[in-house]
C-alpha cells in the first residue's frame, strides 16, 4: 500500500501507530531473545505496551508541532513505561522533543540535531552504561545523522538518512553479539537493539510514504528468534554489572515517580546503584521547576529494599513492580 510521502506531525502519529502494531506483531520473537540485563523475556513485551502508550497520546493531540507531538507522547511514555527498553525508548522520543520544538515537519537535520539531545538524554538516565545494548544503537544511529552531509531539507532527503540510519542500526544490532559478554558464541543479538532498530526502520517506511512489510521480510529478520524453539531460551541470572548485588532472576524490577531537585536525585541515583542494578533515572518534565517530577527504574532483590531508600528522600508514587523470572513474566 503506498501512502503519502511526509514528515510532519501527522506522520509522526502514524509512525508511532504502526510502530506499536509491529512491535505487538512480534513481541514474542523480541522476548525470546531477551537476556540483558536479566533475562525476564518481557523487552518485546515492554517496547510494545511503552509505544502504545505513545501511539495513543499522539491520537488526543490537536498540533502541528512536530516537538510538541513528541514533547507530550514521550512525556506519556515516559509515565507508562515498562521495563530498561521502554523506558529507554521513552526517554529517546522526549529527548527529541526540545531541538524540534517550533517544527512544524521532520528535516535530515533537524533530526540529526534531535538525536543528538536524544543521546544526551539516555547518557544522562543511566547509571552504568553498557555497550552492546540501546545504547550503542542511539551512539552509532546519532553519529550517522550528525555526518549527514546533504543540508536540504526536503522530504526526500530526510527518506534517504532514514534509510541510511537503518543500514548503519542493522550493522550496530549485529555487533551488539560480540559486544555484550553474554551473548557472545550464541549468535543473537540484543533485544533491545534489535527492537529499536525496527521502530526505526518503521520510522523510515512512514517517511517514505510505504507500509511496513513485517519484520520477519525484513534484512533482519535472521535475529528474530522462534519463541517455541527451546535452542533460544535466554540464560537465566543475567544482569548489569555495577557496585551494588547482582541482581538475576530472583530479583524485582521497581519502577516509580517522584519529585526532587536535581542534587537529591543524583544521590538517590547512586543510592540505588548500591544495592542494586540497571537504575535509570530521568526527568519526566523539563521544566525548571525547584522540583522535577523523575521516573526511577531499578532491579533490586527485595523491593523493600529500593523503597526503603526512595521514602528518606520523599514519596514514591505510581509504584509498579514486576518480578525479573520469565517464568513469572
Amino acid at each position: 500500500m503506498q501512502l503519502k510521502t511526509g514528515s510532519s506531525a501527522a506522520v509522526m502519529r502514524r509512525w508511532l501507530t504502526v510502530a506499536a502494531d509491529v512491535l505487538d506483531r512480534h513481541q514474542d520473537e523480541l522476548n525470546a531473545l531477551n537476556v540483558f540485563p536479566v533475562a525476564d523475556a518481557d523487552t518485546g513485551t515492554n517496547m510494545a505496551i511503552t509505544v502504545r502508550a505513545g501511539a495513543q497520546a499522539a491520537e488526543m493531540i490537536n498540533t502541528t508541532l512536530v516537538g510538541e507531538l513528541f514533547e507530550i507522547c514521550g512525556r506519556h511514555c515516559l509515565e507508562e513505561a515498562k521495563g530498561n527498553s521502554g523506558t529507554l525508548f521513552a526517554v529517546i522520543l522526549a529527548g527529541c522533543a526540545e531541538p524540534l520544538r517550533e517544527e512544524t515537519r521532520l528535516t535530515a537535520f533537524g533530526f540529526a540535531g534531535a538525536l543528538e539531545h536524544a543521546r544526551t538524554r539516555v547518557l544522562g538516565a543511566l547509571h552504568d552504561p553498557v555497550e552492546g545494548t540501546i545504547l550503542s544503537f542511539v551512539n552509532d544511529i546519532t553519529r550517522a545523522a550528525g555526518a549527514w552531509a546533504d543540508p536540504d531539507d526536503s522530504n526526500k532527503n530526510l527518506s534517504t538518512m532514514l534509510d541510511h540510519l537503518v543500514v548503519v542500526g542493522h550493522r550496530s544490532v549485529g555487533r551488539t553479539s560480540s559486544q555484550l559478554e553474554v551473548l557472545r558464541g550464541t549468535g543473537r543479538v540484543d533485544a533491545g537493539a534489535l527492537g529499536m532498530l525496527i521502530i526505526f526502520d518503521v520510522l523510515a517506511h512512514t517517511v517514505r510514504g510505504e507500509a511496513y512489510p513485517g519484520a520477519e521480510k525484513r534484512p533482519y529478520a535472521s535475529w528474530l528468534a522462534d519463541e517455541s524453539d527451546g535452542e533460544h531460551a535466554a540464560p537465566q541470572g543475567t544482569s548489569t554489572p555495577g557496585p551494588g548485588p547482582e541482581v538475576g532472576e530472583d530479583g524485582v524490577e521497581l519502577m516509580c515517580a517522584i519529585e526532587l531537585e536535581a542534587l537529591a536525585a543524583a544521590q538517590l541515583r547512586h543510592e540505588l546503584s548500591q544495592v542494586g542494578d540497571s537504575v535509570i533515572m530521568t526527568a519526566v518534565s523539563q521544566e525548571q521547576d525547584e522540583k522535577i517530577r523523575w521516573r526511577v527504574h531499578v532491579h533490586v532483590p527485595e523491593a523493600a529494599t529500593a523503597m526503603s531508600i526512595l521514602g528518606q528522600f520523599g514519596k514514591p508514587l505510581d509504584i509498579t513492580t514486576e518480578s525479573l523470572s520469565a517464568e513469572d513474566a
